[in-house]
């Protein structure tokens, strides 16, 4: 079996491929440029692969760099959170969580108001789009079914109402001359509507002339607070706005799932403390998983 390349040329290549600028680099790793350059040339040679494509003073990972710096990225991560766990360290850390847009704005923050007091030492980013050079620690995922191989919980599952303004809810003429509300992606219209009116197909209110197509959800929800029309929400996503009467459901017609939110946390993450503290946290804050009837 060919012997593995030094942790050294590892390390490097590992921070190199994350800030992609071979002085950046060597400004972290404390060394020099040039010990850079022949570390990353001895791991190519050793390799035999061709692991970042050159262009003037820019730099990027080549197919195989990218694959191979993700698992060695995550590899040295796993290592320094492994020795910060056994040493007890008090040094601020972060936690990275991974949500789709929406839910991170619309449900995760409304139930992050007790993380300060949990979690004192440790800062937590919310993001909403993966990154090579971050290694989340836990990811809420949107589909039918959780990724293979995570520890997971089923945090939602999508429960689509017909909402309205109560302004347009108690003019129920202004409701009909209004817009039905559309949410489309990549050009194409999510099938919301189609999937709410198989159940209602007469609804004696609905807008039948006009129509609007927007980007997100959010736009659809805000055109729909301003009285424009009536939209197809997941009633998960309007939690505030339904208690405040901002938005009012128009029927008792919901359209369940089949995709739902699943919190997961990674083989190699559940070796992590603070993952897994954060992973029972945020089950417990979530509660039990709601379905239509409750």
């Amino acid at each position: 079996m060919k012997s593995l390349p030094s942790l050294t040329s590892l390390r490097t290549f590992s921070v190199v491929g994350k800030c992609l600028s071979f002085t950046e680099a060597a400004r972290q790793l404390g060394v020099t440029q040039s010990a850079v350059s022949r570390q990353i040339k001895s791991l190519e040679e050793s390799l035999d692969l061709k692991l970042f494509d050159r262009v003037g003073n820019s730099i990027s990972l080549t197919i195989s760099g990218q694959s191979l710096h993700k698992r060695v990225f995550e590899t040295f991560g796993l290592m320094a959170d492994a020795v910060s766990d056994a040493t007890g360290s008090s040094q601020q850390q972060k936690l990275n969580i991974l949500a789709p847009p929406t839910l991170a704005a619309r449900w995760l923050t409304r139930r992050l108001s007790s993380y300060p007091h949990e979690f004192p030492e440790i800062e937590l980013a919310v993001h909403t789009m993966a990154r090579p050079d971050i290694r989340m620690d836990c990811v809420i995922q949107f589909g039918t079914h959780p990724t293979a191989g995570s520890e997971n919980l089923q945090l939602l599952v999508e429960q689509h109402i017909a909402v309205c303004s109560r302004k347009l809810f108690e003019d129920r003429e202004a409701m009909r001359t209004s817009c039905l509300l559309h949410v489309f992606d990549n050009g194409q219209r999510f099938p919301l509507w189609q999937d709410w009116l198989e159940i209602e197909p007469d609804h004696p209110d609905l807008p039948t002339q006009g129509s609007m197509e927007f980007a997100s959800l959010e736009l659809a929800i805000q055109a729909a607070k301003n009285s424009v029309g009536v939209a197809i929400v997941d009633r998960n996503m309007i939690e505030y706005e339904l208690n405040a009467g901002s938005l009012v459901q128009i029927s008792p017609t919901t359209v369940v799932g089949p995709n739902g939110y699943w919190l997961e946390i990674s083989a190699e993450n559940q070796a992590k403390g603070r993952s897994v503290k954060f992973f029972r946290w945020l089950r417990n804050v979530a509660g039990p998983t709601k379905d239509a009837s409750e």
